[in-house]
Order: structure tokens, then sequence, then C-alpha cells
């Protein structure tokens, strides 16, 4: 110890000092308290200063030492735990079972016993994993020593381990005081053998200069003679008190003057219960001077805690505001080249954007002239069309103006007339349809007759391929260019025919509801594939396939048919799935 504290003034390296600061505070824990706590602050102070975290946390257990010895235990267990987390953290397991052993032998002081044996326990399962061991010993020695409930069975089980790893590790001073432990359980016990077991004890540390066993040794012998034979009892105690007082161990001048007190009243003797008292006197004295210096140190402490705290505080607000300053410098820094590198894209883009407007207006052009020069040949193609349409028409209406037809014949040449001047006016449709818009020109017109006219000129298709169309149509009028609507819905049904089977049914219906009517055709053909289903609507479409008969699509009937519709404020949908057939929806307004 002295040769410790007399080296610290040599030693130049600052965490070197800490630790050897902190080593002194624990040889000084059963001599002087006052002098743990002096040596703990300053380690913990030099420590804190360098931001030692180990330093600091060895000198936190230091210091809660000196706290527990003064029997201020809260305060003691709060440091003993903070170390423990300190060392958990570190992983340094020697000390975290250091710090349990510390905690266990704290709550025994206050007879807390269930939390005693419960840190006992923890620090004895801790240590197990341990390689260097050396602490258990000590581990064990403490559990019998604060656990006084143990079986004397239990006591020697534990005490013989601790012995063994005392000896693996060469401990000399441990198997001495497991001597004096066992002579203290005879002694308790009445037994005889206590005092030669006691006396070689004593031999031993005196041997290795052990004065802290020694004081304990005579002890023990006085404890011995107290009952049969006080006059004894009183040298030996005096022994134990005189060695303390010479060796400086002041946390035992106080039992070993209470120890001699009560073996002088055992004697009777006027004289030794006089100096005894004397000697209680002068050692409460010199303890009552050394708590008062405690006291004013622990003030010094708790000032100095609370100040650090506060600096501590401050610093972290401190730290705080210059990350929180960091982060927006950074953030700034990142916005400013986020900006730039948006102003180089965005100027990249304006020029990729301009490119894009200039080849765009180009192909424009080119669109335009490709769809004035389409429009110029289907007028040229319609105009066409006319004459041959119109000598057909004319041809019909001569022959029925003659009126020697049989019924049959009549028939068929009044739909040959009616089918071409349908024909004439879709190629007039055609002529107009890139023109101006025409005014659509309405006329109440029966739904029902509509429809029946139009199944009626389309039965005979579908009696080509065996095929029934259904009507299910009530009388419903409606304001509707009724020639546009025809054509709709001819267009219509001579899908259904061209894309269903041979014998097939198409369904014709119409349903009335609140602000209009649904016309519905319905087939039960080859359906409308996917890759078709976004563009038949589309004028001259690229989606055209023959029918179930080999029947030929030119993609304009659809297109027209959603113009015309879409002329009279309604709408044209569809709903298909291939292999499945398909249904067309057209909905007019009733108003």
């Amino acid at each position: 110890m002295w040769e410790e504290r007399a080296r610290l003034s040599s030693i130049k390296d600052s965490i070197a000092l800490v630790n050897a600061l902190n080593r002194v505070g624990i040889l000084y824990q059963v001599k002087n308290v006052d002098s743990v706590f002096y040596y703990g602050l300053k380690a913990k102070a030099l420590a804190h200063h360098m931001h030692y975290f180990k330093g600091e946390t060895d000198a936190d257990n230091v210091i809660a030492i000196a706290l527990a010895n003064r029997g201020l235990t809260r305060e003691a267990l709060n440091l003993f735990s903070s170390a423990l987390t300190g060392y958990e953290r570190m992983a340094d397991t020697a000390n975290v079972v250091q710090m349990l052993m510390n905690m266990a032998i704290t709550y025994s002081q206050i007879a807390d016993t269930v939390k005693s044996r419960t840190y006992f326990h923890q620090a004895m399962a801790m240590g197990s994993h341990l390689q260097q061991d050396s602490i258990m010993s000590l581990l064990y020695v403490d559990y019998c020593t604060c656990t006084p409930s143990l079986s004397a069975d239990s006591i020697n089980y534990y005490l013989d381990k601790s012995q063994a790893i005392a000896r693996r590790h060469k401990t000399e001073w441990i198997p001495i005081m497991i001597m004096q432990m066992q002579a203290n359980v005879m002694i308790s016990e009445g037994k005889k053998e206590a005092l030669p077991l006691l006396k070689e004890s004593l031999d031993k540390c005196r041997r290795q200069n052990n004065e802290l066993l020694e004081m304990n040794g005579l002890s023990g012998i006085g404890s011995y003679y107290d009952p049969s034979n006080p006059d004894s009892a009183l040298k030996y105690h005096y022994e134990a008190y005189n060695l303390a007082r010479k060796t400086g161990y002041d946390n035992m001048m106080v039992p070993g003057a209470q120890a001699i007190l009560a073996a002088a009243k055992r004697t009777g003797n006027a004289a030794n219960i006089s100096r005894a008292h004397e000697q209680l006197e002068n050692a409460l004295t010199k303890e009552n001077d050394n708590l008062k210096n405690f006291i004013g140190d622990y003030v010094k402490y708790n000032n100095i805690e609370g100040t650090n705290k506060l600096l501590t505080i401050s610093n972290r607000n401190k730290e705080s505001k210059i990350w929180l300053l960091i982060g927006l410098c950074s953030i700034c820094a990142l916005l400013a080249i986020f900006t730039y590198r948006q102003y180089r894209v965005s100027n990249r883009l304006n020029k990729k954007i301009t490119e894009q407007n200039n080849y765009l207006q180009t192909t424009l052009t080119a669109l335009e002239q490709s769809q004035e020069d389409n429009t110029r040949i289907m007028k040229i193609v319609a105009h066409d069309l006319r004459n041959p349409v119109g000598a057909m028409t004319s041809i019909a209406s001569m022959m029925l103006e003659e009126g020697k037809q049989s019924p049959d014949n009549q028939m068929m040449l009044d739909l040959i007339k009616t089918s071409g001047e349908r024909s004439m006016e879709m190629v007039d449709s055609l002529l107009m349809m890139h023109s101006r818009s025409e005014e659509l020109k309405k006329e109440k017109a029966d739904i029902y007759d509509m429809l029946r006219y139009c199944v009626d000129l389309l039965q005979f298709k579908a009696e080509n391929k065996k095929q029934h169309i259904h009507l299910g149509v009530a009388h419903i009028t409606l304001s509707i260019n009724r020639e546009k609507i025809w054509r709709v819905m001819s267009n219509l049904i001579t899908n259904a025919i061209k894309f269903s089977p041979d014998g097939a049914d198409i369904f014709v219906h119409l349903e009335e509801k609140s602000h209009e009517v649904v016309i519905t055709v319905k087939d039960n053909g080859i359906g409308i594939p996917d890759n078709m289903q976004d563009n038949i609507f589309q004028m001259f479409t690229t989606s055209r396939r023959k029918g179930t008969a080999g029947e030929h699509s030119f993609g304009l009937g659809l297109a027209i048919s959603k113009q015309i519709v879409e002329a009279h404020k309604g709408r044209i949908w569809y709903e298909s799935q291939p292999g499945n057939g398909t249904t067309f929806f057209v909905a007019l307004p009733t108003t």
C-alpha cells in the first residue's frame, strides 16, 4: 500500500495515474474509509477530465465502497449499479462479478437477505465462465460471511471450493481467512479445537506480515476466551486494538475498543473498565473527526457531481447544436448540389424537348400531309362508288315500278333498293368525314321499328350461316337521326353474324333506364383478343380479322359507329372474352 501511494508522484502518464489512484483507494478499503473516498474522488475527477471511461467506472466502484462503509447504502448501490453497467458495456466479466458481489455485500449490511443472495447467485453464475477465476475464491468466502442462514455443510462446501481456487492461484491469505472463519464457527459451537486453529492462523499471517488477518486472529482468540477467561480475552483484544492503532487501521479502532470494554466488564475490575471507557472514547472521538471530514468531502463530491451533470447536459446541448448546424449545412450543401444537378438536367431536358418538338412538328406536318392524301384518295374512291351503287339502286327502283314481280322478288328488290340507299348515305358520310361536322338532323323514331327493319334486312345473312337473331325490344320513341342509328345497329349486328359460328344465336335487347336507353347486341362468337381491344374503335384500325366464314373486314364500321353515337351524346362500349363471345352496348339519352 505504502509503495503504491509513494509511487503516485512519479507517474507521468495520465491514464496510468488514474489506474494507480484507483488501486490505492481499493487498498485503503479495510484501513481508512476517508482515504478510499479521497483517492476515488481524485481518480474520478482526472478520468472525467480525460474522458477515460474505464478509469471513471473504476472510480465509481471505489467511491461506492467508501459510501457503503459510511452507511450511505442507497448512494453506494446507485454507484455500484452505474459501475456494473459500465463494466457490462466494456464486456469486463471479472469486474461485473466484482460489482455483483459488492452489491450483495451492501444489501447484507442492511439485512436485505433476499437481494443479497440474489446478487451473490448472479455473481457465481457469471463467474463460472471466467478463465482467470481467482475472484471466485473471495466470492465464496464473502457469501459464507454474509449469509448466516447457511448450514454447516454448505459453509464447508463453499469454503472448500474457495480454498481449492486459492491454492491453484497461490493466494496465500485466503486459506488463513478460511481457517479463521472455521475457528469462529467452532467458537459458536463451543469447540476447543478453535484455539489451536486460531493460533496456527496467527503464526501464518505474522510470517506473511498480513496485519489485517493478524488483528482478526487476535480478536478471534479474545472471543474464544470471552466466556471463560475474561482476563485473557481482555489481553488479546488489547493486542488487536494496539495493532490497529499502530498500523493505521482506523476502521478497526471502534470495534476493537467495544470488544475491550465488553471484556473489561466481564473481569469486574473498575480500573480495567475505566481504561476501556477511555479507549472507546478516544476511538469514537477520532471516528467522529473522520466522519466530519468525510461529510465535508461528501458535500464537495455532491457539488462536483452536480456541476459535472450540469456541464454534461450543457456539453450535450452544445454538441446537439453543433450537430444540428452540421446537419443544416449538409442539407444546404446537398440542396445546392441537387439544385445544380437539376439545373443541368433541366438544360439537357430542355434541349431534348426542343429537339423532340422540332421532330414532332416535322412528324405532325408529315401526318397532316398524309391525312390530306388519305382524305383525297378516300373521296376519290367514295366518289367512284356512287356510280355503281346508284345504278344498282336505280335498276331496283325501275323494276319495282313495273309492278310485275312476284312477292319474293319484290321483297328482294325492295331490300336491294333500301340497302343501296343506305350505301349511298354511307358514301356521302365518308365524303364528309374529314370535312366540318354536319348538323345532326334528329326526328322522333320508334326504336322497335328501326331494329325490326334492321334485323329483317340482315336475316338473309344470318340464314346463310344457319344463325338466328332474337329481338327483344319494346316500342320506345327517341329523338335520333334514324338513318345514322340504323347504320350503327346494322354494323353491330353484321359484326355479330360475321364473327359467330354456324348455328349460333344472336340477341338484340333494349333496356330503358332513368336517363337513357341501352341497346345490346350479344353474340356467342370468337370474341375480341386482348391485343386488339384497345384500338377497335380507331379509323382504319389494324385490328381486323376475317369472319368465321372468311368474311372480310375493312376497319371502318366501329369507328363510324362511335362517331355517330357520340354525336347523339351517347356512349358505345363492349364486353368480351376471347372464345366466349362479345356484347356491344349503345346508350342513347332519352332527352
